[in-house]
């Protein structure tokens, strides 16, 4: 059986996923970036940690067939498909200081937010929020590991694809940055889709 979360734009979704099965996470309209959020079902201090990613691979890419990894380095997903291929797990999410700081904002949705008020029902303190792995975001680092920021070039219906190894919850956010080109200026929404094989 298939369900499915639409996450509106510059809003956050959540998603159940049992060990086995399928998750899929769907640009609508292109150029959208997901930030992206893991959480073990039964002990949500266990998490997806993009920091034990990079140690476990050892680059600052995702490929397909790679491990994603907890902050117990224990394995989450496996990237199965990956249509789009452009992804980041150096950044942190955009937050209200960020708007504010940089931009002048003090009324803007921020990935952050949206963790926070996703994940309000588990109790996890706002400063303890983890950091995500952006889907879809198009900021490589050149020779001299400055990390540049760019348009998202993923199309409509570019998807990332993960079998999970745990139950989690899964938890995505349109990201609201429409500040900068890397949503083209233009915050869609995000589908979370989960099936078994």
């Amino acid at each position: 059986m298939e369900k499915e979360v639409l996450i509106k734009a510059a809003h956050g979704g959540r998603i159940n996923v049992a060990a086995g099965q399928i998750l899929e996470i769907e640009n609508v309209e292109g150029t959208q970036i997901c930030d992206f959020w893991a959480f073990n079902a039964d002990n949500v201090r266990e998490f997806l940690s993009p920091a034990h990613c990079r140690s476990k691979l050892t680059r600052t890419t995702l490929m397909v067939g790679d491990q994603l990894v907890s902050v117990l380095r224990r394995p989450m997903f496996e990237i199965i498909a990956d249509t789009c291929g452009q992804n980041d797990f150096l950044a942190a999410p955009c937050d209200p200081m960020r708007y504010y700081l940089d931009f002048g904002l003090r009324q803007h949705r921020s990935c952050r937010v949206n963790l926070a008020e996703i994940m309000a029902p588990e109790g996890i303190p706002y400063e303890y929020l983890p950091d995500p792995i952006n889907f879809f975001q198009n900021s490589p680092t050149d020779a001299v590991g400055t990390v540049k920021l760019g348009r998202s070039p993923a199309k409509p219906g570019d998807k990332i694809i993960l079998r999970a190894f745990v139950d989690l919850i899964a938890v995505g956010s349109s990201c609201p940055q429409d500040q900068i080109e890397s949503n083209g200026f233009n915050v869609t929404d995000i589908i979370l889709r989960v099936r078994s094989e």
